[in-house]
């Protein structure tokens, strides 16, 4: 399995704050491949990174594996942001 990193997604953790929406918070990228899911499941080790470096994301710290992960909750981009849209629309009808 390739080396996969994830990170917290403040920019997420943000807006889910201010308009009360349900974005997943953790970004996983693995081969190019970049996911987000609402919590992640190492399965064997891993290490913390932190060493003042920046990732081209923006993130400074960050998880770094080559064991399997299991992602739940995993969403791509797009579905994400329909996430989001489909729970703003729930709240609005609620009113």
């Amino acid at each position: 399995m390739s080396k996969s990193i994830i990170h917290v997604n403040r920019s997420h953790i943000a807006k889910n704050a201010k308009d009360g929406g349900n974005r997943p918070v953790y970004t996983i990228k693995t081969g190019g491949k970049t996911r987000y899911a609402r919590e992640v499941q190492i399965q064997g080790p891993s290490t913390m990174v932190y060493d003042g470096r920046q990732l081209s994301c923006g993130a400074r710290a960050w998880v770094e594996t080559d064991s399997e992960i299991v992602l739940i909750d995993e969403m791509t981009y797009a579905e994400a942001k329909e996430a989001v849209l489909r729970t703003t629309t729930t709240r609005s009808l609620q009113r």
